[in-house]
């Protein structure tokens, strides 16, 4: 029972902490983490109009129906969105978040994904700074990951810039790896 209440605490949160980066711009663990955020927020053809029954034939067509919250940035947004994993676009919060310098645009759809149905719950157009992770793929800082910001938080000019490639991130992945290989080695002596 020791054990597995040692397991745990100090394994578990180990294990995670190595399937995500410490730090924006690191190398990123999936190679197609940016082609996915790019289908599921930035796809072609997001409408451009309130109307639900479009709306809902545009989500079906991008399978996206299962995704009960969903945030979408129109096609000429692309640029600025991916800007915010740069130095001029984004200031790091923790982890591998960035959050943008400026204010974007962007429509929110609540789906209702019950019994197959498709059907919207609500849309909002919001306007707040935004929340990526970022990571590095090829020679690139590319948004990975579209984070909530509920609080609309804003960046604080005292944040560092994102963007800048660290080594910091790369010595506290080690130290985690580390960590966890010593626990793992503790478990395995115990047992």
């Amino acid at each position: 029972m020791i054990a597995f209440l040692v397991l745990l605490t100090f394994v578990l949160p180990q294990s995670h902490s190595l399937d995500r980066n410490s730090n924006p711009c690191m190398p990123a663990k999936y190679n197609n983490a940016h082609n996915v955020f790019l289908k599921r927020h930035i796809p072609d053809g997001v409408p451009k109009t309130w109307d639900q029954n479009a709306w809902e034939t545009f989500l079906r067509k991008i399978q996206m129906c299962g995704r009960r919250t969903q945030s979408f940035f129109r096609a000429n947004e692309k640029q600025r969105v991916e800007n915010v994993c740069t130095m001029a676009g984004g200031k790091i919060m923790a982890g591998n978040l960035c959050i943008s310098k400026e204010k974007f645009s962007f429509v929110t759809v609540r789906i209702d994904a019950t019994d197959g149905v498709c059907g919207i719950k609500s849309m909002r157009n919001e306007s707040k700074h935004i929340i990526l992770a970022c990571e590095e793929i090829g020679d690139a800082c590319q948004p990975v990951h579209f984070e909530g910001n509920p609080e609309n938080r804003a960046p604080s000019n005292n944040q560092l810039d994102c963007g800048a490639k660290g080594s910091s991130g790369t010595k506290t992945s080690v130290i985690n790896l580390l960590s966890f290989l010593i626990t793992l080695v503790v478990m395995v002596y115990i047992l």
